[in-house]
């Protein structure tokens, strides 16, 4: 379904036009009827000769209702421009011009109106300053068809030059991800929540859990309607009525955009490429206050300009816009600004990074990077997004590079393929690792993510050379890494045997815990002393202090097997251990059964010492325990 929308100066008769088409009055207001003004938007549609249906968008023309009419004109496919034959072109008929060559709606026709009221002469002469006006915009050589809504004159013409525009397919992104602007938010008896809008990229479904952004509200698709017929989807491109379980009308506004949970995030700063008319009153200051118009969303915004002092009337220049409230952007988005007094429309541009870090004016680095966003490669512009923000999530690097996903996915592969770009997980085939991972960096960030991990376990290592090494979060903590990032990262250090994993701790492949001459001696004196003790051996700490010990020497004797932990401040030496073990099998083997004063009085020793073994092998499974005596298990 495509989309066509009027512009032109208040009363050249867009709304007549509108009903004399369709049949439909666009002001739904009672006070459009009353002052036969439109206010705010009109919508209505059309059946063309060959079957389509079009929706048509009325928007006001009055210069006070401007935002209003910037909150429609964002989604169309073809403008229509409406000019009165009777005065011709006027102050908002310039001002939509400009709107409409902004946001780059090249397809359009443009519709003398009222031509009942004018003779051959007159007609010709508003023609030619028509085409005049229009010559330096993308409305250039558009068709111009004279037309009376009263006598209908001109309105089959019309149909016939709207139709063989609209066969002309306009390109709408496929990121996967659908977003609606919403324009309209109403209330259904019966229904409940009802919002409005021109679906600019990929599709709703009835049933879908959706979420508003900026507010991050969730809700369900109850039902769809466009044209007043229910429909099981919606597509990019169409006019859609949403119908929202889960929502109030006072959790919605004009400017909230609908979409899939988690795939959209509202940002508060955007850098652009920021055009300024020819027609600006003034050259544009740095950190000057503008009215921002994007969608249907509309705020105040700050720009601050990254390459030039100010930028003058007619010229192009970078710049970041701090936004007064947050929106929900994409790459690409297309926007108007306006000076708050005088209002008036003054500039606009394209959303080159919806999501950038704050940069400091005239660095050479920064704007090359944003030329290569703006014009370069698919293979370029990946890249750059990417290593703006590497490790990055899959998805968030594809709703980064603005690309449909389709094309986004082919380009990774390919630099996948080629070795720039790693997938962070362990190696399988190319294009199936690419699906499934949720994790990609440069190879230049790999190396950089490979070069800390090692720098982070030898220092841990040469600080602590008794220990087996690293506990896991330790280093994904020093890494400054969330933990599914970590968990793929590992992966992919595990499969290329950059790492070794130890149960819960890491260490690099040459690490070896080996101790030193005075270690070894202090390793001989703890072991003969606990081997002395037989079964009731001083405590851990006891017997660490008395030998100068420390807590990391007897952990490497425990990791090696020559220490057995029965409690947290009980150890064995492993051959003392087993004998015991031992004597115990065999007792119960005999007895059929033991008891914990049984075992006191095996091993000639106390309570405690009998509990700490009983409770350890019953943990093995050696032993267990049946009332207050105990069986082989």
């Amino acid at each position: 379904m495509r989309v066509v929308g009027t512009a032109g100066h208040v009363d050249h008769g867009k709304s007549t036009l509108i009903e004399a088409l369709t049949g439909i009055d666009p002001d739904r207001l009672q006070e459009e009827k009353a002052r036969g003004m439109t206010i705010d938007l009109g919508f209505a549609w059309l059946r063309l000769p060959g079957g389509q249906e079009v929706s048509i968008i009325d928007v006001p023309g009055h210069e006070r209702f401007i935002h209003n009419m910037l909150a429609g004109v964002g989604g169309i496919d073809i403008a229509l421009l409406v000019v009165a034959a009777d005065e011709g072109i006027m102050p908002q008929t310039r001002e939509h011009l400009a709107i409409i060559d902004l946001l780059g709606i090249s397809s359009g026709v443009i519709v003398a109106t009222k031509r009942d009221l004018v003779d051959e002469e007159w007609l010709d002469l508003v023609v030619a300053e028509i085409e005049e006006a229009v010559g330096d915009t993308v409305l250039a050589g558009a068709p111009i068809v004279p037309v009376s809504a009263v006598t209908g004159e001109g309105l089959g013409e019309l149909v016939l030059v709207l139709e063989r525009l609209l066969e002309r397919e306009r390109a709408r992104p496929s990121t996967g991800a659908p977003r609606l602007p919403v324009d309209r938010v109403f209330t259904i008896a019966g229904f409940g929540t009802v919002v409005t809008g021109t679906l600019l990229d990929g599709e709703l479904r009835v049933g879908q859990d959706v979420e508003l952004q900026p507010s991050g509200r969730r809700g369900r698709i109850r039902g769809l309607q466009s044209h007043k017929k229910k429909v099981d989807r919606a597509r990019a491109g169409s006019r859609v009525a949403v119908n929202l379980s889960g929502l109030a009308t006072d959790q919605l506004a004009r400017g909230h955009v609908l979409t899939n949970p988690g795939t959209v995030r509202p940002t508060h700063l955007i850098d652009v490429r920021l055009r300024l008319l020819e027609s600006a009153p003034k050259p544009l200051g740095h950190n000057a206050v503008l009215s921002f118009h994007t969608g249907a969303a509309e705020t105040t915004a700050k720009a601050a300009l990254l390459d030039r002092q100010q930028l003058e009337p007619g010229a192009t220049g970078w710049a970041q816009l701090r936004l007064a409230d947050a929106i929900a952007l994409a790459k690409g988005d297309l926007f108007v600004v306006r000076l708050p007094s005088p209002s008036v429309t003054v500039g606009g541009g394209a959303v080159i990074e919806p999501h950038p870090r704050r940069h400091r004016r005239f660095q050479e680095q920064v704007l090359t990077r944003l030329a290569v966003l703006e014009q370069g490669s698919p293979e370029e512009v990946v890249l750059q997004q990417l290593q703006a923000r590497e490790p990055s999530d899959l998805g968030a690097l594809i709703a980064r590079a603005g690309l449909p996903t389709h094309e986004a996915r082919t380009v990774l592969a390919g630099l996948v393929g080629d070795g720039s770009v790693v997938v962070l997980e362990s190696a399988r085939a190319g294009a199936a690792r690419l699906a499934a991972a949720s994790f990609v960096t440069t190879r230049s960030g790999w190396e950089r993510l490979v070069a800390q991990m090692r720098e982070g376990l030898d220092s841990y290592h040469r600080t602590f050379p008794l220990r087996r090494g690293m506990p896991k979060e330790e280093l994904r903590t020093r890494l400054g890494l969330e933990p599914r990032l970590f968990a793929r990262m590992l992966e992919r250090l595990l499969a290329e045997g950059l790492v070794v994993e130890d149960g819960p701790l890491l260490h690099l492949p040459q690490h070896k815990v080996a101790l030193t001459p005075s270690q070894e001696e202090a390793r001989t004196r703890l072991l003969d002393t606990l081997r002395s003790a037989g079964a009731s051996p001083p405590s851990r700490d006891d017997v660490e202090v008395g030998h100068g010990a420390t807590p990391e020497l007897t952990q490497v004797l425990l990791d090696r097997g020559e220490l057995v932990e029965v409690a947290p401040d009980l150890v064995y030496p492993r051959d003392v251990y087993d004998t015991i073990v031992d004597e115990i099998v065999k007792t119960v083997r005999q007895r059929g059964t033991i008891t914990v004063a049984g075992v006191r009085d095996l091993f000639d020793t106390s309570r405690r010492y009998a509990l700490a073994l009983l409770g350890h092998l019953d943990e093995r499974k050696v032993t267990r325990r049946v009332g207050d005596e105990r069986v082989l298990y």
